[in-house]
């Protein structure tokens, strides 16, 4: 069989190249660089192509099946969904119907409908005009919507894996949001499969992984994955995250916008499963899949202290506290205790609880700069640091003085001490999967192993 693959540089284009060759087909890939490459051809939407003249450049190849997986998660100069998601797409589509290519596979995106709620997203609308167009075609056809993609090139798998490597990860809400990630290289078996059937089966087929979890529990999987401790999960409000999407949209990147913020409240669940059918087993977990492609974060966060650094670290964080309440308790006057007091507007037997209260505090936070048994212990001593050196700064008006520099260039560095004890925490033992487990893994690693 000979395969046009589109968008064969992306995430689910490239794993469906590799999928198809390691099972003996003859594969175009398309891509923008496309015609500058061995058994490529330049496929760029983003340029109006009438379905002729894609016909006149198709039928020289001898096709006996399209498989679009071109798709953009927000829109950028000379990429609009209009062009990459709908007109881009369906010029092709019509163009392969007259070149009298067999069948067409289009790669689309769960949560695709007629819905008012889908309608009003142009990332989802967009994706269903070319749905619709494709299944009116005289030829056979098949729709997949997946769920979440991760493996190797899959943006929003980075960018989940990057928060999930944060000591402090923002849930969405409380992280409730429902989702079934499927692996790239199993949805590329799927497409492979699905192709050397007799017969396409003319429908949409919604395609997941093998369990629906919260958004919370996927980024605790990539978490375990990354052999990283337990994190500390703060909940965002709904509202702010829209705003810090929108404001996400004007930076460098690809992934966070409104549109995936909406169609993560939506959740992103296969009302019905076609994997399984598809691939004719049970698909891989999230946890299984990552432990055999590794996630790869956008940026890396990781400290590697060794056992003897990281105690000196630790050693002089602790010092500086007990240090510091020893000053405090001794020599009011002289560390500024007294005048913060004093400041405050605190008179009477309030004053000498007012000053032990820090002193106790200090001590505290040196035991947990030594021994940190608890999560909050890190956070807890960035947060004393800043609010400490504010404090300290902002005194009678000194803010903008000298004084108030010095305490920010003397409160900075221990906060960045603090910042790399925090992320350089000891690792957690990566668990071990057993029996039936072990043989999805298995079967996740022959196919990594054959290239798909």
């Amino acid at each position: 069989m000979k395969v046009l693959v589109t968008g064969a540089t992306g995430c689910a284009g490239r794993a469906v190249v590799h999928a198809l060759r390691a099972r003996g087909h003859k594969v175009v890939e398309g891509s923008r660089g496309g015609a500058a490459e061995r058994h490529g051809l330049a496929v760029d939407y983003a340029q109006p192509t009438t379905p002729a003249a894609w016909a006149e450049r198709l039928r020289p190849l001898g096709l006996d099946a399209v498989v679009n997986c071109v798709g953009i998660l927000m829109p950028s100069r000379g990429q609009t969904f209009e062009r990459i998601h709908t007109e881009g797409p369906i010029e092709l589509f019509r163009g392969a119907a007259l070149a009298g290519v067999r069948r067409v596979v289009q790669v689309s995106a769960l949560g695709v409908s007629e819905s008012p709620e889908a309608l009003d997203r142009p990332y989802l609308a967009s994706k269903l005009k070319a749905d619709d167009a494709l299944a009116a075609l005289p030829l056979e056809w098949a729709v997949l919507r997946p769920s979440l993609l991760y493996g190797p090139g899959s943006q929003s798998a980075a960018l989940f894996a990057t928060l999930a490597s944060l000591p402090a990860i923002g849930l969405p809400g409380l992280g409730r949001q429902r989702v079934q990630p499927l692996h790239v290289f199993e949805l590329a078996e799927a497409v492979a499969r699905l192709l050397e059937q007799p017969n396409a089966p003319q429908a949409v087929l919604e395609l997941g992984g093998a369990e629906s979890i919260s958004y919370r529990e996927m980024l605790a999987r990539y978490r375990d994955a990354l052999g990283l401790p337990a994190a500390l999960w703060l909940p965002v409000p709904m509202p702010l995250m829209h705003a810090l999407a929108w404001g996400a949209e004007a930076l460098p990147q690809k992934v966070f916008c409104r549109d995936t913020i909406a169609m993560l409240e939506r959740g992103s669940v296969p009302a019905v499963n076609a994997l399984p059918a598809l691939l004719g087993r049970t698909p891989s977990t999230l946890a299984h899949g990552l432990g055999v492609t590794a996630p790869q974060p956008m940026l890396d966060l990781a400290v590697r202290l060794s056992p003897a650094v990281a105690a000196m670290m630790r050693a002089s964080l602790a010092l500086m506290w007990v240090f510091a309440a020893l000053a405090a308790l001794c020599l009011p006057e002289s560390s500024g205790l007294a005048r913060l007091t004093a400041q405050a507007g605190l008179e009477g037997p309030g004053v000498g609880v007012a000053m032990l209260l820090p002193c106790l505090l200090a001590l505290g936070l040196g035991v947990l700069a030594w021994r940190p048994r608890t999560a909050w212990a890190w956070p807890l001593q960035l947060g004393t640091v800043l609010v400490g050196t504010a404090a300290v700064a902002l005194g009678g008006g000194t803010g903008a003085g000298a004084e108030g520099l010095g305490a920010w260039m003397l409160g900075l560095p221990v906060m960045a001490l603090i910042l790399a004890l925090w992320l350089a925490a000891s690792p957690l033992p990566m668990r071990k999967a057993g029996g039936a487990a072990t043989g999805v893994r298995a079967g996740v690693h022959r196919r990594a192993k054959a290239g798909v």
